[in-house]
């Protein structure tokens, strides 16, 4: 905690002013939705192999092993069809037969709806969006996916009354770019240099962020980016112990 406070404190940036989050396994846990979604959907199609295959290959689906996300940030495919590219993936990894074509689209389909009824925030989240609204400190939203899409999973994951949410569509280019993280900053009315930046990714959100002039953090939940040399914090209510103003 010393670590961050003082990261925070001595860099120059005087009191944050506002808060800018990632959205995706950062406030929603999209991991474990996408994972007991794809389990709800598949009994079927992996009951040839054991609870713990069946696991890995939902995970595998979830973490994206395909690394069809990067290739829909960067307009090479629709949202659909990084999807189905990771459900190939997946399934492959135990020789079982992917839906396609119409089935597919029925498959894809049923997910989302499947998916929708699994998000949730971590438990540290709410708690800590009541800290700063309690402090008056404005917070929104920076992601990598559709503004519409992000704001309608907010919503559903009990996360209303962001002051901003900024999308990759409607920020004209995806993280690490400094267009998405300089708009949610227009959107607060705060300063990048007094705006922190909290996200669950190195590159896209980390350093995205400190290239576009907003100090971060990275939230690493999982302790899964042991040999990071930035700022790094296991949840949120380390942050909740800052004193912001």
């Amino acid at each position: 905690m010393n670590e961050v406070r003082n990261a925070l404190g001595g860099s120059g940036t005087g009191s944050i002013q506002g808060v800018l989050f990632d959205i995706d396994d950062t406030l929603v846990d999209l991991r474990a939705a996408a994972i007991a979604a794809f389990l709800e959907l598949t009994t079927e199609e992996l009951g040839h192999v054991d609870e713990a295959g069946a696991n890995a290959v939902a995970a595998a689906f979830a973490d994206d092993k395909a690394g069809a996300y990067e290739r829909y940030m960067a307009g090479e495919l629709t949202f659909l069809e990084q999807r189905e590219m990771r459900l190939r993936h997946s399934f492959g990894l135990v020789n079982a037969e992917p839906p396609a074509g119409e089935q597919y689209q029925s498959w894809a389909a049923i997910y989302e709806k499947t998916v929708r009824s699994y998000w949730r925030p971590f438990d540290d989240v709410t708690p800590h969006l009541e800290q700063l609204r309690a402090m008056g400190i404005p917070f929104g939203a920076v992601s990598n996916n559709l503004e519409s899409y992000q704001r309608a999973k907010l919503e559903i994951a009990g996360l209303p009354g962001f002051d901003v949410v900024v999308g990759s569509d409607t920020a004209g280019a995806p993280k690490p770019a400094a267009a998405p993280f300089l708009a949610g900053c227009k959107g607060l009315g705060s300063r990048p240099e007094q705006t922190l930046y909290v996200g669950d990714n190195p590159v896209n959100d980390y350093a995205g962020a400190r290239n576009a002039g907003l100090p971060a953090v990275l939230l690493d939940r999982g302790s899964v980016h042991q040999d990071f040399s930035g700022i790094r914090i296991r949840d949120l209510w380390v942050l909740a112990a800052i004193p912001f103003t």
